[in-house]
């Protein structure tokens, strides 16, 4: 047995064309018999020509036998031509002849393998054609069954999916937290509670490098900050993006402008601190030193020392956000100062001078610098200090009077108008009780507010409420403040006297008249509150911007005149 290749090699050869598709089935069926190639093509045996070698015929690779097996390219010349010399001459048309030339006729194109092959296995009727044009191939090769997934593949995929879910999720999550809003909610809240906290959201402007520890020699290390968002929109601290977090992920910082300190200090041998730390001691009468990359903040500078067997000390207080100029020039001043924090502390610069008496202070021949501060300030235990307003020692003169006030301090004249207001609010009850209209301008929680009541309690026991005899009336008269204490940055305990009198009229069952009129010492709680009636000049009064809270312990008789007979 031949392989078709050869087979179909040798048939080209032998009858000097190609086989037609029926002649290559015949072929296949004689197992590629080389020896009946001849017979197949109908060339008697002897012979090498045959009529057949020029007839027109169907290549082999279109396994087409329709097509190349009609005569019909011949003409009719070559026709007569075969049928003198081919044993079939002169016989009729064979179906399947007739079948191609009615499929050519129609379709204009020779049939294919499959319509031929669907043609012969319905034995060529010409009424057919159409269903052989439109036919599917007789047979397909069957398609590879699919391979089931292995369960270690199936969990891998599991994985996978799992994995991307996690890093979509993740994706979700880390585009939040590291967003600009909230990147600047998490520093400020560190800044505000630790400032080395905070040093590891900032970074120089700059150089873009995170802050170390070792760049901030001079730092006030107790330096308290309280940073709004607004702080982050500054001139020398901003929001600023410095490049990825894990190469995915804005890295937003907050970018820390350095700033630098001129010091110049006009005497020659004087110690050079800043923030209590010693930097240098002064070689000359025009000495400077420049401080560079300087974190912005709060910085004492003070310059000490003994001249001329006198002891000099000069300071000044700088908050620096931009490059600044100290001037540490001595000059020695004498003034008066006056405030209303009585027994508040006086400062220069970051030093404490000396402490008021009856809120006045006499300075003499103080050391200072032109860029020195002046002010007032009062402590209290676990709160927050009462600072006076500040002024320049560059504006004030040998000689001068200073009055350096705080806003807030109650004084003792504003004190007795309101405790004076708030004994009207109880008269009015006194005489209708009904509760006052407005109580809320002097007694914070208006009627519930504890002075009110203990004040109301008496009228309302010495009237409505008398067990053996009611007063007809009760006023109250000469109140007098006679001490203000500060308590706090706006609270104040205020001691008072005040007049009761008890007037009790004649009538059938007591055979008597006259008042009973007693002098009350007491003390009140009032704190500042700040008041919007500033703008209404017609209804302000000085007392508006305080509100009494409660009374201070209880009040003490101090005298009683009985005039009831």
């Amino acid at each position: 047995m031949a392989s078709k290749e050869k087979w179909v090699e040798l048939f080209e050869k032998v009858i000097g064309r190609k086989p037609t598709a029926q002649e290559f089935l015949e072929g296949k069926k004689a197992d590629f018999d080389l020896k009946d190639i001849k017979k197949i093509a109908h060339v008697p045996l002897g012979t090498a020509e045959s009529s057949e070698i020029n007839s027109p015929a169907v290549p082999v690779e279109n396994l087409n036998e329709a097509g190349k097996a009609s005569a019909e390219s011949e003409g009719e010349g070559t026709e007569k031509v075969h049928a003198s010399k081919s044993p079939a001459a002169g016989a009729k048309k064979l179906p399947k002849q007739l079948w191609v030339q009615a499929f050519e006729k129609q379709f204009g194109r020779k049939p294919t393998p499959d319509e031929f092959l669907f043609a012969k296995s319905q034995h060529f009727d010409v009424a057919k054609i159409s269903q052989s044009a439109e036919t599917k191939p007789i047979s397909q090769p069957a398609k590879p069954a699919e391979k089931s997934w292995s369960k270690g593949k199936k969990m891998l995929a599991a994985l996978m999916i799992l994995l991307l879910l996690a890093l979509g999720a993740g994706y979700i999550y880390g585009n939040q937290y590291f967003s600009r809003e909230a990147v600047a909610e998490r520093y400020l809240k560190a800044a505000n509670h630790s400032f080395t906290k905070a040093l590891a959201f900032e970074v120089w402007s700059d150089t873009e490098k995170p802050i170390k520890k070792s760049e901030l020699t001079y730092r006030n290390s107790e330096e308290n900050r309280t940073l709004k968002m607004d702080d982050l929109m500054s001139d020398y601290r901003q929001l600023k993006n410095v490049g990825r977090k894990f190469l995915v992920f804005p890295d937003w910082r907050v970018a820390v402008k350095p700033v630098s300190a001129t010091v110049s200090v006009n005497t020659k041998g004087l110690e050079l601190f800043v923030n209590h730390k010693r930097i240098a001691k002064t070689d000359s009468d025009s000495y400077t030193k420049t401080l560079s990359r300087l974190y912005p903040g709060t910085y004492n500078f003070l310059a000490k020392g003994v001249i001329s067997g006198q002891k000099l000390e000069v300071s000044s207080e700088e908050t620096i956000t931009n490059n600044v100029k100290v001037n540490l020039n001595v000059k020695y001043l004498s003034f008066q100062v006056n405030s209303n924090l009585t027994d508040g502390d006086l400062y220069v610069g970051s030093r404490k001078i000396g402490k008021l008496h009856d809120g006045k202070y006499k300075v003499s021949k103080l050391a200072v610098t032109d860029a020195s501060k002046i002010y007032v300030q009062k402590s209290f235990p676990g709160k927050s200090p009462l600072k006076s307003e500040t002024q320049s020692i560059e504006d004030i003169y040998d000689g001068d009077t200073v009055t350096l006030d705080a806003d807030g301090v109650l004084d003792r004249d504003t004190a007795d108008s309101l405790i004076t207001e708030a004994y009207r609010k109880m008269s009015s009850y006194a005489s209708s009780q009904t509760t006052p209209d407005d109580l809320d301008d002097v007694f914070t929680g208006g009627n519930n507010n504890k002075f009110y009541q203990d004040v109301k309690n008496t009228i309302d026991t010495n009237t409505t409420g008398a067990k053996n005899r009611s007063a007809d009336s009760i006023t109250f008269s000469d109140v007098d403040v006679t001490k203000v204490t500060q308590t706090g940055p706006t609270t104040f305990s205020v001691e008072f006297t005040v007049i009761y009198d008890f007037y009790y009229g004649y009538n059938s069952e007591h055979d008597s008249s006259g008042d009973i009129i007693q002098k009350l010492s007491w003390s009140a709680l009032v704190e500042y509150v700040g008041d919007d009636k500033k703008d209404d000049s017609y209804s302000y009064s000085t007392y508006d911007d305080y509100r009494i809270t409660s009374g201070n312990g209880k009040s003490s008789v101090l005298s009683t005149k009985n005039t009831v007979d």
